[in-house]
């Protein structure tokens, strides 16, 4: 039925061959917009395979936009896909001589950024219905800037929702709304900028946080990572006027896991001194293998200001994140926040409020959870297929990006910010280093807002770059 064929002795599992076979039948126009497809009974019996194997097929199309599932009526082909058939490179030619007179446009790039979402994913629909109803709702208030902490309404959302997801105990009070943790971690640094001056910082880590303790008249102190997260041990103690920076449920860039123990000797050493620790949590939504771990803030809240947000969960586009603030400095950052004039869009605050209570935010992170598993596991597969033993993977735990470290130097010392005329993007763990200490620096792949065929595609050409580059 359609023309497709399994192959039982492939290395490719059936599930991914039917997949390809159906992207390219939808890609060439061979199945047109609006096509419906047959049941998934029907077809499991015609092809000769179980039927959970099709719902799965089924179930990836429809998460990578191929596919439209309408309950009731249907699986249809998905309008707006425009034939891409011209710009595939056959995946069985291993000579990439006759490819060096293709010319790369921006738009063939194939950019492993991280941090994105799937963008095609978002729930649009939905979102604007809700941003429709914020918009008419009557509040009885006027379209002013409304409270300096958030919408009380969005607030309550968030400690209950951190409560059954994370099991984080607080109070909406202690919950403070910005706009995105960007905006957060600058309240941060500015409220306690009367009594600290200088801030420990994981050395690689994303470039921003850096920033804006810097632009603050902080002093930077780089602390190495390894693969438990930040060496924590290597602090003795935390001197006087130093705050503690951590993404602990999956450091940036490296993916690594802070261990139970350098989490304990983290909080230790804040209440020894003093001090408090920042915690970045940016994408633990998206935990991959085994259970959730706890937040850093449960641990001692009155010692961690926790840094939440919806741009990875949600979209960038939004611009909305939120801070836990131990009960004593309320009043603190509230008053910083109102001399800054930190206000977030009050209609986005009551769309997403009212997203998160009818269960639409926790249902989207479920799916969205499915669709960056069968990627990471994807990126995984095809990128020790192609370098076997001359990598090593990590970082894959969770979230939507892993390190690729080579064995070999060569390798590694490649010109990885220039890549572009080999067609594909990465990022550099030495972009994020700020100490000149030995390091192992690796590549950064992120895979949220690439579909499968995207991520096939991009470890070939990342192939083709290091044998051109190293001349086998």
């Amino acid at each position: 039925m359609y023309g497709i064929l399994i192959e039982k002795s492939s290395s490719l599992s059936v599930t991914r061959q039917i997949c390809q076979q159906l992207r390219d039948l939808i890609e060439s126009g061979q199945l047109t917009a609006g096509t419906r497809l047959l049941p998934t009974r029907e077809l499991a019996k015609d092809w000769g395979i179980a039927r959970n194997v099709v719902i799965e097929v089924y179930e990836q199309l429809t998460a990578e936009g191929y596919l439209d599932c309408r309950v009731g009526s249907g699986t249809y082909v998905a309008e707006g896909i425009v034939s891409t058939a011209s710009l595939k490179i056959n995946p069985t030619v291993l000579d990439f001589k006759d490819e060096q007179d293709t010319t790369i446009t921006q738009q063939d790039i194939i950019d492993f950024a991280t941090g994105i979402p799937d963008i095609d994913l978002f729930p649009k629909n939905s979102w604007a219905k809700y941003l429709k109803d914020a918009a008419e709702t009557d509040y009885n208030v006027d379209y002013g800037y409304g409270d300096i902490q958030g919408d009380k309404k969005l607030r309550v959302a968030i400690r209950d929702y951190l409560y059954r997801a994370k099991g984080i105990i607080c109070s909406s009070n202690q919950v403070m709304i910005v706009s995105g943790a960007s905006e957060g971690i600058s309240l941060i640094a500015q409220t306690l900028s009367n009594k600290f001056h200088s801030v420990y910082l994981e050395d690689p880590t994303i470039h921003f946080t850096r920033d804006i303790f810097q632009m603050m008249n902080y002093d930077i102190k780089p602390v190495d990572v390894d693969q438990n997260g930040m060496i924590v041990d290597s602090l003795p103690k935390l001197e006087d006027g130093h705050l503690l920076l951590l993404t602990p449920s999956h450091q940036f860039p490296t993916g690594s896991l802070l261990s139970i123990q350098r989490r304990q000797l983290a909080i230790h050493l804040a209440d020894q001194y003093d001090s408090y620790v920042i915690e970045d949590d940016y994408d633990s939504e998206f935990r991959l293998k085994g259970i959730p771990v706890p937040p850093l803030q449960t641990l001692s809240p009155n010692r961690v200001i926790y840094v939440g947000t919806f741009s990875k969960t949600l979209s960038p586009s939004l611009r909305i994140g939120f801070i836990i603030i131990p009960s004593h400095l309320i009043d603190a950052f509230a008053t910083m926040k109102c001399k800054l004039n930190m206000y977030t869009s009050l209609n986005i605050q009551r769309a997403l409020s009212q997203f998160i209570l009818d269960g639409q935010y926790e249902r989207h992170i479920h799916s969205m959870k499915k669709v960056y598993k069968k990627r990471r596991n994807l990126l995984i597969d095809r990128l020790t297929h192609t370098f076997g033993n001359h990598i090593s993977i990590s970082g894959d735990d969770a979230g939507m990006h892993l390190q690729v470290q080579f064995q070999t130097k060569q390798y590694s010392n490649l010109p990885w910010n220039d890549t572009g005329s080999y067609g594909f993007r990465v990022e550099h763990s030495d972009d994020y280093k700020k100490s000149e200490r030995p390091y192992q620096a690796g590549i950064i792949l992120g895979y949220g807002n690439l579909h499968t065929d995207k991520i096939e595609e991009g470890v070939r050409r990342v192939h083709r770059f290091i044998m051109e580059k190293t001349n086998h």
